[in-house]
């Protein structure tokens, strides 16, 4: 039956059941998924690794500075140890070591600076564009993927052929309009290097902090063995550990808490995520969608105009009123 000689407000309904019927069956959940971890990733993106990259500088920072306080001053290397009454020499002894521990940890902190850089542009590059791409898209997908949405939040509550008169059929009409899929899905597709750049630096990073922590416990401790010839002594003189050492081996183990696999997890989730994406398992649904949904919005846009039509809104005012025309 016409749908302007039928009840609007279940026209409408059964409208809405079936272009989420087709929405289903064109495949454009999958669809509507991909705008959203593109969203998704553009946000992350954005906001970058900083502050858990930041977590690790900071803790490299406050190591070094540490060991570059105890060199400038020797003397207070072995504080209140079983060796502070000789702790002039021993100190300056202890310095000799921990210098050469003090260059290592001066590299850690230029490597991690360098992967930050390295990483900054990358990520800003791919910020920029896909915010650029999740435009587009918006314009030609997004719009369309919400469209079952759309209609099922217009037609809510509208029974009568008065409230169905007040629907607002431009944003469904304007959601079929489609636009171009090609150029911003080449564009997701070529963010890979983007991402293999970010992934190369902090591994770099991670590598070198790995190296470091796995030796620098031992580093510190040795560091503090009595020299020659107090080496026999060194149980006595050490049973009370230097506040220095005991610091230093507190510092590494925080640093050690410090993990940068979610950072890498999820760099590596985004690269497979763009690497394997396939242009046609985007438009081959969208496509099929546009087609067969447009025939329902043009259904739902008459039974709107029906029913202003019955309630009196699309018929045109005659000067002088109805009454005049007859009297």
């Amino acid at each position: 039956m016409d749908a302007l000689g039928t009840d609007p407000a279940a026209v409408l309904k059964q409208i809405s059941q079936e272009v989420q019927d087709k929405f289903n069956e064109a495949g454009m959940d999958k669809v509507e998924d991909f705008v959203d971890t593109m969203e998704d990733i553009m946000a992350k993106a954005k906001a970058g690794p900083g502050e858990m990259l930041k977590g690790a500088q900071s803790q490299v920072d406050a190591l070094k500075s540490k060991i570059e306080e105890a060199l400038a001053n020797p003397a207070s290397i072995m504080g209140d140890s079983g060796a502070a009454c000789i702790a002039g020499w021993v100190g300056g002894e202890v310095a000799k070591k921990l210098r050469s521990f003090g260059n290592e940890t001066e590299g850690l902190v230029e490597e991690m600076k360098k992967m930050a850089s390295n990483m900054a542009q990358p990520m800003k590059d791919l910020a920029d564009a896909l915010e650029k791409a999740v435009s587009q898209l918006e314009a030609s997908v997004k719009n369309l993927a919400k469209l079952p949405k759309l209609i099922s939040q217009e037609i809510q509550g509208k029974d009568s052929p008065d409230d169905v008169a007040k629907i607002n059929t431009d944003p469904m009409k304007k959601a079929l309009d489609g636009g171009d899929l090609d150029e911003p899905l080449k564009a997701i597709g070529g963010m890979k290097g983007l991402l293999d750049s970010a992934v190369s630096a902090l591994k770099g990073g991670m590598e070198t902090m790995e190296k470091f922590l796995q030796s620098a416990p031992e580093t510190v401790r040795r560091a503090f063995d009595m020299p020659a010839p107090l080496c026999a002594l060194q149980s006595v003189l050490m049973s009370q550990a230097p506040k220095l050492m005991v610091d230093l081996l507190g510092m590494l183990e925080k640093l050690q808490s410090v993990s940068l696999e979610p950072v890498m997890k999820a760099l590596n989730n985004t690269t497979e995520k763009v690497g394997s994406l396939d242009p046609q398992a985007i438009k081959t649904p969208v496509n099929k969608f546009m087609e067969s949904a447009k025939d329902l919005v043009d259904k739902l846009d008459k039974t709107v105009s029906g029913a202003k039509l019955a309630s009196g809104g699309g018929m045109p005012k005659m000067p002088g009123g109805m009454g005049k025309m007859f009297g």
